[in-house]
């Protein structure tokens, strides 16, 4: 019954009969979008693996109201956490990298400024916010509890250097290791290049801190295709699909 209803992102605590009332972008959506009305039952997740079942009380054109009347278990996540570092690439790619691992599970996103980034970049709150809606509306398609954390934009040997994930792997076509050959358990911090790939400078400076360079195949893939097919692979070779 779950993944047959429309579901909302929501950071707030959940309990039984508790009375909530929707941000305007949400209502509007629900509202004039989906035609939601008095009566009809969404459910409610946090990004934090908590979720409950909500029935609108009121609606009106600018506001709507739930109560919530069952709370879920909490899930956890499932499989391989996987950490991916993505060298900054042009706006459109870039959204759908966020969107597409979202949906794939990742549990943390970081654009990476590397030796051929060709985006020249700047921070804003506002493109901050955006890449929040995006992962929220991959989760709230593809049934995902679990939120990913997305990281401000940082250089590479920065990220190479702080993230803490068991296993370490850098795309990289001329790897001698393929993506499959490795033995995936607990955690991956997976780097993937811009379209130019990786220096061979900044390979080597990879593996010097326990990256292991491999490769998904003799084609060469824009860095989008790279990234979710890099993500596809782990996932498999896991045996999670």
């Amino acid at each position: 019954m779950k993944m047959n209803l429309t579901r909302n992102f929501l950071d707030q605590k959940f309990s039984i009969n508790k009375k909530i009332i929707l941000e305007k972008s949400s209502t509007h959506h629900l509202l004039k979008v989906l035609r939601k009305k008095e009566g009809d039952k969404i459910i409610l997740f946090d990004g934090k693996g908590n979720s409950c079942l909500g029935v609108i009380t009121s609606a009106s054109r600018s506001k709507l109201e739930l109560e919530i009347i069952d709370v879920f278990e909490r899930t956890l996540r499932s499989g391989v956490d996987i950490n991916l570092g993505q060298s900054l690439i042009k706006t459109d790619p870039l959204h759908f990298i966020i969107q597409k691992a979202t949906e794939l599970g990742i549990v943390s996103f970081c654009p990476l400024i590397t030796d051929r980034s060709v985006v020249k970049f700047k921070m804003t709150k506002n493109r901050s916010k955006k890449w929040s809606l995006i992962a929220r509306g991959a989760c709230e398609q593809c049934g995902e509890n679990w939120l990913p954390v997305i990281e401000d934009p940082m250089k590479l040997d920065k990220w190479a250097g702080i993230t803490r994930s068991k296993l370490k792997i850098v795309l990289y076509p001329k790897a001698d290791n393929k993506i499959s050959d490795l033995d995936y358990k607990d955690s991956v911090s997976l780097a993937i290049g811009p379209e130019g790939d990786f220096t061979k400078y900044e390979v080597d400076s990879l593996t010097e801190k326990g990256f292991i360079p491999v490769t998904i195949g003799k084609r060469i893939l824009r860095a989008e295709t790279a990234a979710i097919s890099a993500i596809s692979s782990v996932r498999f070779s896991a045996k999670e699909f």
